[in-house]
C-alpha cells in the first residue's frame, strides 16, 4: 500500500515493512567543465562559431538521430518559423548536430532520411546560412561548450526523454555571461521538470513552439539574466560526490541496523539516513527560529506587525487516527490555547504592534474565537474580507474588490458542486465573499479525496474562460480570483502600518501550509520595495465596506496611502517562519504549532524564561476564553 512519510517522502508498506522512495537528481561536474572551458580546442571552436556566423543570433541543439528525439519536429517547427516571420532570415542560424551511432540501425536509417530531406528544403528556400547542420557519431566537450557558450537559445523538443545534463550544461556555461541564453524544453523531459528558469513546449503543438521560439529570441536582458538565476545556483553547488553520497545513505537507511552496526561511521559527514531528515538541516540557510534573536529585535523596534496563520499555527491541531490524510486535518471552530491567547491579547494592547490573524475559515468562525481581542486585526477567506485592529465593540469588515464577473463564475460553481455535494455524503458549499468551497472534509477520506480531483477537473472545463483558480487543501476545495491569494492581504496590512507609523521596523509572519507561502514571498516584496516611489509599484486592491462598525476617519485601509516610507539607518527584523520543517519560502522553521503559541508566551512578557505549558482544555472552556 502506498504511504506517505514526513518531509514530503512516500514509499510503499509492504509486509509490515515500510519503503521509501527518494528520488536524487544526476549533476553536472562544474570543476571539470571549468578546465574544459579554459582549454585551447574549446576556445578555437568557440572563435570559430562566432566568426561562421557573425551577427547572427544561434539558435543550438544536439540530437540522437532517433524517433524520440523530436529532431524532425524541429526541423519543420524552424522552417515554419522562417517562413512566417521573414525578418528573422537574415539574422538568426540554426546550429544543430545529429549524433548517429548506429545502434538502432532501422530507427537512425527512417529519421536520417525526413530530417536530410526538411535541411534541404530549409536551405534551398531560405539559404545556407539560415542553418548549421552536421552528422556527426559524437560530440566532444569542447565543441559542445563552445556552442552552449556562443548561442542565444537552446532549442530541445524531445518527444520522450530521460535526464540529459546538457540543459544544465548550458545553464552553468551562460550563467557568467552579461546576456545569458534562453532555455526551451519539451515537456517530455526530465529537464523541464528540474529547471524552473526553462520556456516549456509540447512538440506537438506548432503554434504554441512558434511562440515561445519568437519569445526566446526577443527576450529583455533582464528577464534572461533572472531565468538563468533561478537554476544556476543548484546546478553550480550540485556535484557527482554529492550525488553519491545521497544514494549511499538511501541504501545504507534500507539495510537492518544489526547488519552494519558501524554503518553511519564509513559514511561521510554530510551523508544521512532518510529516517533523520526532518532532524537534520539540509539547507543552512533554512534554519530553525532562535526565539531569543526574535525577542532581542522585537524589544529594539518600536514599529512592528505581527502576521499569524489560524489552523495549525495559534490554533493546535488535535491528534487523529492514521486513516485520516493529514492533510486534511484542521480545527475549524477552535480557538488558540489559552496561555497563547492570553499573549495575543497583550500584544495587541501595545501600540507599537500591529497584529493580524489571517485564516482560511468564514468570517463568523474567526470572529468568534478571536473577535474579543481588543487591538487585533482578523482577515477570513483567505483575507478577502479583513477588519481592521480596532478597540472597540463593534467590528467593522472590509474586504478587497478583486473579481470580475464573480457573479457568473458563482452561479456556474454552485451548479457543479451541488451535483457532486448530491453523491458525495458529508460534503457541502460553502460560500465567502471571493470564494466557493466544497467542503469534504467530514466525508469518507478516499472518496472525498477521489470526488474532489473529479471536481477540480470539471471546474477546470466549465470555467476555463474565467480568471480564476482553483485550490485543494485541507479537506476543501475552492474556487477564487486567480490574483488573489493570502500575500495580496499581508501587503496591504504592511503598507498601511507604515503609512500610519512613518515604516515598519520589525515583521513576524508565521504560518503552516501551502497556503502561506504567499505570505512569506509577500513580506520580502515588501521588504524590497522600501524606499521606492508608489508609482512604481503595483498599488493594493481598492477596499470596499461589508458592514458598519467603528472606522476612523483617518483609516488608511480604505484609501492606501500613495507613498512608502523612506530607506532609514535604522535596521529592519523581517522574521518568515514555516510551522514544520519542508520546502519554504520562509527564511526560517518551528518543529510545531506548540513552539509558535511558546513563542508568543515569550514576547507578551518580554522574557526568555516564560514558556508555554500544553494544557487539556476542553471544548467548553475553549469556547469560554475564546
Amino acid at each position: 500500500t502506498e504511504r506517505r512519510f514526513a518531509g514530503g517522502l512516500i514509499g510503499l508498506t509492504y509486509r509490515k515493512r515500510h519503503v521509501a522512495v527518494t528520488m536524487n537528481h544526476v549533476p553536472i561536474e562544474a570543476d571539470a567543465l571549468d578546465g574544459a572551458l579554459e582549454q585551447e580546442s574549446t576556445i578555437e571552436f568557440e572563435r570559430s562559431l562566432r566568426s561562421k556566423h557573425k551577427e547572427r543570433k544561434i539558435i543550438c541543439g544536439i540530437n540522437a538521430a532517433q524517433y524520440l528525439s523530436g529532431l524532425t519536429l524541429k526541423l519543420l517547427t524552424y522552417e515554419k518559423f522562417l517562413s512566417d516571420a521573414p525578418a528573422w532570415r537574415d539574422k538568426v542560424v540554426l546550429v544543430q548536430r545529429c549524433i548517429a551511432k548506429g545502434d538502432r540501425c532501422l530507427d537512425e536509417k527512417m529519421t536520417l532520411r525526413e530530417v536530410r530531406v526538411v535541411v534541404d528544403r530549409i536551405m534551398k528556400r531560405f539559404g545556407h546560412e539560415v542553418i548549421d547542420f552536421e552528422e556527426v557519431s559524437s560530440v566532444p566537450i569542447e565543441k559542445r561548450l563552445a556552442m552552449w557558450k556562443v548561442s542565444d537559445c537552446f532549442f530541445s523538443t524531445e518527444i520522450r526523454g530521460g535526464l540529459s545534463l546538457w540543459p544544465m550544461e548550458y545553464v552553468y556555461v551562460n550563467g557568467s555571461k552579461e546576456c545569458p541564453g534562453v532555455l526551451i524544453v519539451s515537456e517530455f523531459t526530465a529537464a523541464c521538470s528540474i529547471l524552473n528558469g526553462a520556456l516549456r513546449i509540447s512538440p506537438h503543438d506548432l503554434n504554441q513552439t512558434l511562440k515561445t521560439l519568437d519569445r526566446a529570441l526577443n527576450m529583455p536582458i533582464d528577464e534572461r539574466q533572472g531565468r538563468s538565476l533561478r537554476d544556476i545556483e543548484w546546478v553550480s553547488s550540485s556535484s557527482a560526490a554529492s550525488w553519491i553520497q545521497n544514494v549511499i545513505r538511501d541504501l545504507k537507511d534500507s539495510s537492518p541496523d544489526e547488519e552494519a552496526p558501524d554503518d553511519k561511521a564509513t559514511l561521510p559527514s554530510k551523508a544521512m539516513a532518510v529516517s533523520e531528515f526532518l532532524k537534520t538541516q539540509r539547507d543552512e540557510r533554512f534554519t530553525r527560529l532562535n526565539p531569543s534573536s526574535v525577542l532581542s529585535a522585537y524589544k529594539s523596534t518600536s514599529k512592528r506587525v505581527i502576521v499569524l496563520d489560524f489552523n495549525g499555527t495559534i490554533v493546535i491541531k488535535e491528534a487523529v487516527d492514521s486513516f485520516l490524510k493529514r492533510s486534511q486535518v484542521g480545527s475549524a471552530g477552535d480557538g488558540p490555547p489559552q496561555a497563547a491567547y492570553a499573549a495575543l491579547e497583550k500584544l495587541c494592547l501595545d501600540d507599537n504592534n500591529t497584529v493580524f490573524v489571517i485564516s482560511g475559515d468564514m468570517r463568523q468562525a474567526i470572529e468568534s474565537s478571536l473577535g474579543n481581542i481588543k487591538g487585533m486585526g482578523l482577515a477570513s477567506s483567505n483575507g478577502s474580507c479583513f477588519s481592521p485592529p480596532t478597540k472597540q465593540a463593534a467590528r467593522s469588515w472590509l474586504a478587497l474588490d478583486i473579481a470580475s464577473n464573480w457573479e457568473e463564475v458563482k452561479k456556474k460553481a454552485i451548479q457543479i458542486m451541488s451535483k457532486f455535494t448530491a453523491l458525495t455524503n458529508g460534503s457541502h458549499i460553502k460560500l465567502a465573499h471571493s470564494s466557493i468551497g466544497w467542503s469534504y472534509f467530514d466525508c469518507d477520506p478516499e472518496w472525498g479525496s477521489l470526488q474532489a480531483k473529479h471536481l477540480v477537473l470539471e471546474l477546470e472545463d466549465q470555467l476555463a474562460r474565467f480568471d480564476v483558480r482553483f485550490v485543494n487543501l485541507k479537506g476543501i476545495v475552492e474556487v477564487m480570483p486567480r490574483e488573489f491569494n493570502k500575500g495580496v492581504i499581508v501587503t496591504k496590512i504592511l503598507r498601511d502600518a507604515a503609512s500610519r507609523n512613518n515604516g515598519v521596523d520589525f515583521v513576524l509572519c508565521m504560518g503552516d501550509d501551502i497556503s502561506d507561502e504567499k505570505m512569506f514571498t509577500s513580506v520580502m516584496s515588501y521588504v524590497s520595495e522600501r524606499g521606492d516611489d508608489y508609482n512604481n509599484v503595483t498599488p493594493s486592491p481598492p477596499v470596499i465596506q461589508l458592514s458598519q462598525g467603528f472606522l476612523p476617519a483617518s483609516q488608511p485601509l480604505l484609501t492606501e496611502a500613495p507613498l512608502l516610507e523612506t530607506v532609514s539607518d535604522d535596521p529592519m527584523f523581517a522574521f518568515t517562519v514555516a510551522v514544520g520543517k519542508k520546502p519554504s519560502h520562509a527564511s526560517q522553521y518551528v518543529d510545531k504549532a506548540e513552539d509558535v503559541a511558546d513563542l508568543l508566551v515569550k514576547l507578551a512578557a518580554g522574557s526568555l524564561d516564560e514558556e508555554f505549558v500544553v494544557e487539556k482544555v476542553d471544548k467548553q472552556q475553549q469556547m469560554h476564553f475564546a
